[in-house]
């Protein structure tokens, strides 16, 4: 089992390996996400404060969220999130930037998901 799988707290012990398994990745990742930008949105802003260093929104596959450091091991096993999502907090609307945030946060769903996919089998890949 890779670290970055190890840190996302999935409890399975493996990375995805099926287009099902992909999907509920996906699915599980964005829920995170979707939580921290919106119910836990007060706890979010408060944990991305621009005095500390470069901070990452990860979304985990167990459908929790943290905001922390960018994994130390290089290069890293998964795509890294947006880097350094704190910094522009206070020189921007609030609004403005959950959907930067938002968007950079899509933009490394995607990235994950292709990520896993490009180690499908043949048949997989050809059932997408």
């Amino acid at each position: 089992m890779d670290a970055s799988y190890r840190r996302a707290g999935t409890g399975s012990g493996s990375a995805p390996r099926s287009v099902e398994d992909i999907y509920k990745d996906y699915r599980s990742r964005r829920s995170a996400i979707l939580r921290a930008l919106t119910h836990d949105v007060e706890e979010f802003y408060a944990l991305c404060d621009p005095e500390k260093e470069n901070l990452c929104l990860y979304g985990y596959a167990n459908e929790a969220w943290e905001v922390a450091l960018p994994a130390e091991e290089v290069p890293t096993e998964l795509p890294e999130p947006a880097l350094g999502i704190n910094f522009a907090r206070d020189g921007m609307n609030r609004g403005d930037w959950l959907a930067l945030v938002a968007v950079h946060s899509d933009s490394w769903l995607v990235s994950v998901a292709f990520y896993y996919a490009a180690r499908l089998n043949r048949s997989d890949r050809g059932w997408i």
